[in-house]
């Protein structure tokens, strides 16, 4: 198979550009720091010639320095310009890479209606990154009853790589509270390797139609509190639907990937605890 990944000089993409070559397919790189623009249509005509398949990862991740209307053209407009070069090469799937932002109950920005969260859960994206991602993720579903060409939206949480754990590690011994304070991500994550073998698994499936799913690794990523009194402790308030699971499993990720594993095929591999 051959692949177009945007985004492939990124920490995911790169991941996910080394997970498919490994698996023996022919992997096309496409990154704006290679002088590749998603907002250039010509440059994406070009480059997924002949490709079987779209990863799509590029993106302007809302940070400080970016403006609503940059966050907007990169994630939308130029979300577009990918899908209208897969339809014309005819690719038999598009991958996107979304995140649980979209759900805007992330980074504080809202209290969830019930914990665990689910596939089902309401989306209320309120900042201009979430909102982008959520309406990518229509864009898709679209894209997809127009033109046939199956889409896949993986909305994973953080993902970690190796200086990650080492980072969160070593704030964590400074201070007992980073794991939650300023704002608590339900202690959810994502091993790169899950998040990269998520992607492979994506183009191999033998899913058809549109798709939106939670990636997640198995436990959360708390230093000793237990999910239950995680949630207890910070959304007392928030409806709890976790069943016996979480009194044989303490740790349990609280949000729940059945969908995506189904789907997919896919088990994370990488868990915060051994």
């Amino acid at each position: 198979m051959k692949v177009l990944v945007t985004g492939s000089e990124g920490m995911i993409g790169a991941g996910v550009m080394q997970v498919l070559q490994d698996d023996g397919n022919k992997v096309v790189g496409f990154d704006i720091v290679n002088g590749q623009d998603i907002l250039k249509p010509d440059q994406l005509q070009n480059a997924i010639q002949g490709c079987d398949a779209v990863v799509h990862l590029a993106a302007s991740l809302g940070f400080a320095e970016d403006t609503a209307n940059d966050i907007m053209t990169v994630n939308l407009l130029g979300t577009w310009h990918v899908l209208t070069a897969a339809a014309k090469a005819k690719v038999k799937r598009v991958v996107f890479f979304s995140s649980v932002d979209a759900l805007g109950i992330f980074k504080g920005e809202r209290k969830p209606d019930y914990l665990p969260l689910d596939d089902r859960h309401l989306c209320y994206p309120a900042t201009p990154y979430a909102i982008s991602k959520r309406l990518g993720e229509e864009m898709c579903r679209f894209w997809t009853d127009s033109t046939g060409i199956p889409t896949i939206c993986l909305r994973p949480p953080g993902v970690f790589d190796a200086a990650t754990y080492d980072f969160i590690i070593s704030n964590r011994n400074a201070n007992p509270d980073f794991e939650w304070n300023p704002f608590w991500e339900y202690g959810a994550f994502l091993d790169l390797r899950d998040a990269a073998e998520a992607a492979k698994c994506a183009l191999s499936c033998s899913f058809s139609g549109h798709v939106t799913l939670l990636l997640c690794a198995d436990d959360i990523s708390s230093a000793s509190r237990t999910s239950r009194e995680m949630a207890q402790s910070l959304h007392p308030d928030v409806e709890w639907r976790g069943g016996k699971e979480y009194e044989q499993q303490p740790y349990k990720a609280l949000i729940n990937t059945h969908r995506a594993k189904e789907v997919l095929n896919w088990i994370p591999r990488y868990k915060w605890r051994p």
